[in-house]
């Protein structure tokens, strides 16, 4: 037997702290191209996989204990464990703690620990220097040197970029320092500006995108002081907790929201235009966007033509409220417009696969659907 001084160390640190993250990153080219997908069977691919997830779910993260009895429980496979075990543990190797560590997925798990680490520190940040504003704290957060425009020293704006830049890209950052204290108006006609405008330097090049085309909802400032500021942590959460509440499972797996808020802060309402505008792309898009950045790319895009199809027909660009559509309450999803509805039921009478349960529960026919017995009536008819 091997002694565990000849073993290798831990690949994780035993304080690596993932709680909260409930997945990994499955990157789907490096498993083709692995040699468990080219020479597992079916149940060893799906003991290995089961591993996988366990293995996410431990303490450390990325590890499984080395007891035959709890493999073969978390595999799955029970009492042909032994026939898989050998398979299904490709990849992972024993450790000086006497756990079993999978190389692969120990790369995530420091990549999504040190993600989560940089977003607590900078709501921690974000936090403290909303006390000092609000007279929590006498010290200013330029510590008390002078302040330049946003009460910040140029050094200590340069060290935020850098660590915001980890998880925000550069053009963003930009953006949002250049422009924070800029509130848009209700008369403001003019063109938005894209949430991903290309700024440098020398403030010359910018990047045009289809969000550029669009104006500001008009009274759009009226709701919107009811709103906390637009680069408030607060409203972050709130953009992202709205849209995630009409996505369905599998999309949108990054954190940086930012795209979608500057969206609602150049004029484009988030309930009458950026919901609506969501719900029909999940209807009508085969394959889930991952990334907040090309969902907000799309969603002003599919925005741009509806307003010049409305103005075409003689109608104000923007659509009725939310609330004016006829539509349907699926809980936690929000309210879901019929239209949108309909489309997902056609998609899924062409295809039975076609179909979202996350978001309305069994396909229709099934006891526990969501969709309204009407609807089902009025497309099969």
């Amino acid at each position: 037997m091997t002694a565990q001084t000849d073993l290798p160390a831990p690949l994780i640190p035993a304080d690596t702290d993932i709680t909260g993250l409930p997945g990994f990153m499955l990157n789907v080219e490096r498993l083709f191209a692995s040699e468990l997908w080219a020479l597992s069977t079916g149940e060893e691919f799906k003991a290995a996989l089961a591993l996988w997830g366990r293995a996410w779910q431990q303490s450390p993260a990325g590890s499984l204990p080395n007891d035959e009895r709890l493999l073969a429980a978390f595999s799955g496979a029970g009492s042909r464990w032994k026939k898989v075990r050998e398979m299904a543990l490709r990849g992972f190797v024993l450790c000086s703690d006497n756990r079993l560590y999978h190389r692969v997925l120990c790369e995530d798990v420091l990549r999504a620990a040190k993600h989560k680490d940089l977003r607590r520190e900078r709501t921690a940040a974000a936090t403290k220097a909303r006390l000092a504003k609000e007279g929590g704290d006498t010290t200013p957060p330029s510590g008390g040197k002078k302040a330049n425009g946003i009460n910040e020293t140029a050094s200590r704006n340069e060290e935020r970029h850098e660590a915001r830049n980890v998880e925000r890209d550069d053009d963003r950052n930009e953006v949002r320092h250049e422009n924070r204290n800029v509130v848009v108006g209700a008369t403001s006609r003019t063109p938005l500006r894209s949430p991903i405008d290309k700024t440098g330097q020398d403030k010359t090049l910018v990047r045009d995108i289809p969000a550029t085309a669009c104006e500001p909802v008009p009274g759009a400032s009226a709701a919107a002081s009811d709103r906390p500021a637009w680069n408030s942590r607060e409203n972050y959460d709130r953009v992202e907790r709205r849209c995630r509440e009409v996505l369905p499972s599998g999309w949108v797996q990054d954190f940086a929201v930012g795209p979608m808020v500057m969206l609602e802060r150049d004029g484009i309402d988030l309930e009458r235009e950026i919901v609506p505008a969501i719900l029909d792309l999940t209807a009508n898009r085969r394959v889930p966007i991952r990334t907040w950045t090309l969902l907000a790319d799309t969603v002003a895009q599919r925005i741009q033509a509806q307003r010049a199809s409305r103005t075409a027909e003689g109608l104000a660009p923007t659509p009725t409220a939310v609330a004016d559509v006829p539509s349907v309450d699926l809980g936690s999803h929000g309210l879901w417009p019929e239209t949108s509805i309909r489309s997902w039921i056609a998609r899924h009478r062409e295809n039975p696969r076609n179909w979202d349960e996350s978001v309305f529960g069994p396909p229709p026919g099934q006891p526990g659907c969501k969709v309204p017995p009407r609807l089902l009536i009025g497309e099969a008819a």
